[in-house]
């Protein structure tokens, strides 16, 4: 399993830390926990909504659509050569997403791995949260 934090680009060039993703490579399948302490109108879109209806586990399905609107679509006119400029020889969502460490143009958020993990505890010694599942 992977992890990472999922960060906002502040206007005074700060970061601000505001959810975890994570992936198992294995199983194929996302998953983003948002602490509780962080406001819902400091998340991506799609996170931001469901925090407002106090989901704050968010499972494959949102979580994989959250990864859906950050990357490039497979059916984009030149994604050959962004394959190739990405060094990858097949269409795969979490290598996109890993390659543009999650920028997209609507937003100024972005991931930073903070581990393959086996444990919740370097997670919640890096982020300083207290995150239970992952």
């Amino acid at each position: 399993m992977r992890s990472f934090l999922i960060k906002e680009n502040g206007c005074d060039s700060s970061e601000k830390e505001c959810a975890v993703l994570s992936y198992d490579e294995e199983k194929d399948v996302y998953h983003v926990s948002i602490p509780a302490s962080v406001n819902p109108d400091n998340l991506p879109a799609i996170l931001g909504i469901l925090a407002r209806k106090g989901i704050r586990e968010i499972e494959d399905r949102w979580a994989r659509q959250f990864v859906k609107e950050r990357v490039v679509p497979p059916d984009r006119q030149n994604i050959g050569m962004i394959l190739r400029d990405a060094g990858l020889g097949y269409y795969s969502e979490f290598a996109l997403l890993v390659y543009t460490s999650g920028r997209c143009a609507m937003d100024e958020f972005f991931i930073e791995e903070i581990g393959v993990l086996g444990e919740k505890r370097s997670i919640n010694e890096k982020s300083g949260w207290d995150i239970t599942e992952a």
